[in-house]
């Protein structure tokens, strides 16, 4: 397989995590928070301490959100890095880089679409998966009744999730769209 090739796909897989992970935090960032919420933000941001109304048990939990949020944000970097450098790298080669734009964003669509169909259609199987693979332990289940829950009720997941897929979607849709308009440009300029 040639360099093109490989950087190709390389970006098709990096493109989509890149986006999602950007819509994500997007998302949070202009999510309408509840004073309890913001007040557990803050916690996992490093910026304050837990209200001490949660459990031993919930705190434990929180502690563990903490590391896979932080690990998710040097994700974010390093994937932004890796876009930066496969589009920088050829930015030579317009076509080359609309081509990248092209399938990329066709490869975010197809998977978010994916991802958004499941997780519409089973939201309880996908939520539990993700819990079982991020949190291992098993310390993520909780009573109905428990504060964590109360602050942070299936609902607003479900919010988070809806919204970081459709904006990502919504940005496949325009490095789609961007390519066949940089073509349409050009073709028009002459």
């Amino acid at each position: 397989m040639n360099k093109k090739k490989v950087m190709m796909v390389l970006f098709c897989i990096v493109l989509p995590l890149f986006l999602l992970l950007l819509t994500y935090n997007l998302v949070l960032f202009l999510t309408t928070l509840t004073s309890a919420q913001e007040n557990v933000f803050l916690f996992l941001e490093g910026k304050g301490e837990l209200a001490p109304e949660f459990t031993e048990l919930e705190a434990s939990h929180l502690e563990d959100v903490k590391k896979v949020m932080a690990y998710t944000d040097y994700v974010f970097y390093v994937l932004l890095l890796a876009v930066t450098i496969i589009v920088t790298g050829h930015r030579k080669d317009k076509d080359f880089v609309l081509r990248l734009f092209g399938y990329g964003g066709k490869v975010t669509v197809a998977a978010i679409v994916l991802l958004g169909v499941l997780s519409m259609l089973f939201f309880d199987a996908v939520f539990s998966l993700f819990h079982t693979i991020f949190f291992p332990q098993g310390n993520w289940i909780f009573a109905a009744d428990s504060l964590l829950i109360q602050t942070f009720p299936i609902e607003f997941f479900f919010t988070i999730s809806s919204n970081t897929f459709l904006l990502t979607l919504c940005l496949g849709i325009l490095f789609i769209l961007s390519q066949h308009l940089y073509r349409y440009v050009l073709r028009h300029r002459n």
